[in-house]
């Protein structure tokens, strides 16, 4: 039997990821289903990755991300430790999710879409049609942390606020210690802000969904305490996310004309559309899990707190699954759905409106600008983020 320190060690340093991250991992993954590198376990292969994305032996890496970066004892730790992040599978992590996922599953959250639809709209009419514009300003960050503020009842302008801070917190990605005390106090602001959203909204319950978690709080299916985290949570996963996956979406999709004048033409085209960018340019690169018991993944010997990775990048573009990875096709079928959303219970409960705002971010400008002109674009790529550094853009462009 193999040990973690006999796998082929796979560089996310290097020159050739950096620039290319996904054509690098579907090399490696021709070549080897399980890999190391500086911060663990690499899974590459398809099958591999959705079962250990919903394996009961692998765990949250959640409580050792938080090792890393050395977040000290305070507000911020506590609601980690108190968050869905922290509790692997058992039933404190299914009592904290059952109220949530009942509120945003597929047909609850398509109540909310007209009124997406419609803060979409607003963000879209502000935007200056016939210059040259940043669109993660005026577009990605916008929209997410706007729906937001609809969802919890706040001013449309806290939405700045709101991405600022999601963005900040975000960074306990990077598992760097120097933007610690960045992520400290971004998450004591965002306390401080959702417990005067809820007592703002307590006082004059509404058809929103925080109005819907606080009856939820009521009737005994979550603690106050709960509550307060699930809101946090809600801004701290779903703003920043959401941001650069519409930004993704947007780069992938009118770069291609013959793809965004078909979506311009023919809106129910949309959905297959963003399905097949968070396939082929997916935000989540690779998702974190920690090995809770020895186990062993093909051959080789994993130790119990052995950090493993499910490289969604790789496994995206495994040709044993998909016809021709490497092309994009919006009219691909029959093939396995994309992992961003991870699975079992350990899914995204935002996955429904957050795949619903990049449609209707998508199907309004395809149809509304069917000449857009992408200026400037630019991607960066950790080891477990796809992020959107330049969006620039001119939406009326002759």
């Amino acid at each position: 039997m193999r040990h973690v320190d006999d796998l082929p060690e796979i560089d996310f340093e290097a020159a050739e990821y950096q620039a290319a991250p996904f054509k690098m991992l579907a090399e490696c993954a021709r070549r080897w289903k399980i890999a190391r590198s500086e911060r663990g376990v690499e899974l590459l292969d398809y099958d591999l990755c959705r079962h250990a994305i919903v394996d009961r032996k692998l765990g949250t890496g959640h409580p050792k991300l938080m090792d890393v970066l050395g977040l000290p004892e305070g507000r911020a730790l506590d609601y980690k430790r108190a968050s869905i992040s922290y509790h692997n599978r058992g039933p404190r992590r299914r009592n904290l999710r059952i109220p949530v996922t009942k509120l945003m599953g597929p047909e609850a959250s398509e109540r909310f879409r007209k009124d997406i639809k419609h803060v979409i709209t607003r963000v879209i009419d502000a935007i200056p049609t016939d210059t040259s514009v940043d669109l993660i300003t005026h577009l990605c960050d916008p929209i997410p942390s706007a729906v937001y503020c609809y969802w919890t009842g706040a001013p449309f302008e806290y939405a700045s606020y709101v991405a600022r801070t999601s963005h900040t917190v975000q960074q306990v990605h990077t598992r760097d210690p120097q933007h610690t005390k960045d992520i400290v106090a971004g998450f004591e602001g965002l306390l401080d802000f959702v417990d005067e959203r809820i007592k703002e909204r307590r006082a004059d319950l509404k058809d929103d969904l925080l109005s819907d978690l606080i009856r939820a709080t009521d009737a005994g299916q979550l603690s106050d305490s709960d509550l307060r985290n699930w809101v946090v949570k809600l801004a701290e996963a779903n703003t920043d996310n959401s941001s650069h996956q519409i930004g993704i979406a947007l780069i992938e999709l009118a770069s291609r004309p013959d793809v965004w004048a078909r979506l311009g033409a023919d809106p129910t085209l949309v959905p297959a559309a963003v399905r097949e960018v968070m396939r082929f340019h997916p935000r989540s690169i690779s998702t974190s899990r920690e090995v809770m018991e020895d186990i062993e993944i093909e051959g080789t010997l994993l130790p119990k707190g052995t950090p493993v990775f499910a490289n969604i990048g790789a496994a995206h573009w495994d040709a044993r699954h998909y016809t021709q990875p490497d092309r994009f096709d919006i009219d691909r079928t029959d093939e396995p759905p994309h992992l961003n959303f991870g699975g079992g219970i350990f899914s995204c409960v935002g996955r429904y409106a957050v795949t619903m705002e990049v449609e209707e971010v998508i199907s309004l400008l395809a149809q509304r600008h069917p000449n857009l002109q992408l200026d400037k674009t630019g991607f960066s790529h950790s080891p477990i983020f796809t992020s959107v550094s330049a969006l620039e853009v001119t939406l009326n462009a002759t």
